[in-house]
This record gives structure tokens, sequence and C-alpha cells, in this order.
């Protein structure tokens, strides 16, 4: 599961000692060589509380029960990367969400370019979405998608297939932003099509429990 090794070609990297500090800047090339290397890799934090590396590695064993091989690597600010040699075991863990270690929330993000462990919380959180009332004739994979896309990146989309049913998407897994607003309707053609959240108004973002809110939050109360 080692990552591989990136061959630098004629033209991938500048670098710039005219000003205050040396720069360097990497081509597009290289920046996708990595995110290839990184395409099976989920960033988890447990909110609210540490856990250790051997105490995590054990509940991921417990609470995931993969199928494969992982590799759990210690970041700072009690950040973990977990990279998945089973595409499987990648899919399931970003979307059988929430994930609970302690009563405190295990936070699971796909990876990417804007991560950064400097970040108090995760910028990023996977959510169940779901479109009520949509009308039929948007009942398509590419139109289903385009409109999430509006909401989060797409991650998922569940439907059911039932004998005998007309084929209903059901639910959306997506990449919510935590640094904007939660999108609550989204305006398609003519009308206003509400948005609704399956569990994410219960996960408190301050304590990293599960059950209320951050406005309703006791150590939130507390502070002011």
């Amino acid at each position: 599961m080692h990552a591989k090794e990136l061959v630098i070609q004629e033209g991938d990297v500048t670098m710039d000692i005219s000003g205050d500090y040396p720069k360097i800047a990497f081509s597009n090339r290289i920046h996708d060589l990595i995110d290839q290397n990184l395409k099976q890799v989920i960033i988890t934090r447990l909110l609210g509380k540490k856990i250790g590396y051997k105490a995590l590695m054990s509940m991921i064993y417990a609470l995931w029960k993969p199928i494969g091989n992982f590799n759990l690597i210690d970041l700072d600010n009690d950040y973990f990367l977990v990279k998945f040699e089973n595409l499987e075991d990648y899919s399931r863990v970003l979307t059988d969400v929430p994930w609970m270690i302690y009563g405190s929330y295990l936070t699971v993000q796909p990876w990417s370019r804007n991560f950064t462990t400097s970040e108090k919380h995760p910028s990023q959180v996977i959510a169940w979405i779901r479109i009520p009332g949509l009308p039929y004739r948007y009942y398509n994979t590419i139109l289903i998608r385009t409109i999430a896309n509006m909401i989060g990146r797409v991650i998922k989309i569940d439907y059911n297939t039932k004998v005998g049913e007309i084929r209903k998407f059901t639910r959306i897994v997506v990449v919510i932003d935590l640094n904007k607003p939660l999108i609550l309707c989204v305006g398609i053609d003519d009308f206003i099509q509400n948005i609704e959240y399956e569990g994410l108004q219960q996960i408190c973002f301050k304590c990293g429990t599960y059950g209320h809110a951050r406005e309703t939050c006791q150590i939130n109360q507390e502070e002011k």
C-alpha cells in the first residue's frame, strides 16, 4: 500500500529566490499524481476528545470491520489519516455515518488538497441529504447529481430498486463545508426545492457529541 513514487519531469518544478524568502511550486501534473496516490484516503478526527493511535486502531477494527488492510497515520492536532487497500472499505466508511466512539463523533472526510491539520475541527463532513417531493421528471442520475452538487460534492446516490416500484432516488451522500451555512433549499428552473439533512443537526461540533446541536450545547452556553 505504499504510495507510487513520483517522477519529476522538466517543467514540474518552479523555483523563485528573488523575494524575501525562497518559493517553490509544483505543476498540476505533480498534484494530479498526489491525488491519485491519495484517492482511497480519508481524514478522521474524534471531536471533543483525544484518542491515542493504538486505541483508535482497535476501535476502527471494531467499528468499521474492514475487509482489506489499511494504514493508519498519526497527524498533527489529533487528526489521523487512513489509507484503505480495499475500495469497498473506503466507500462504506464514508457513507455509513455517523460513527461514534466513547459518545463522541468520529468525523470522516475524503482527503482533499485543501485539508490542513491546523483546523480546530474538520472543515468538511459527510452527510446524507434528501430532496423530498422532487418532481418525477428530474429522476435521472445526471440531473440528481447536478442538483446535489449545488449543496456539496456528491459521494454516493442511494436509490430504491425494489421490483415493482418506480425507481426513486432516496438519499444522497455529499461533502458538507462546515465553514458555510447549510443550504436549506435550491431553486430549480421555476420552483424552489427544499433540502433535508439526516442527523447533521444532531452533531455538536463544540463538544463532539451526538444528540444536540452546537447552539444548544451546554459548554457553548457556559462560555457565553
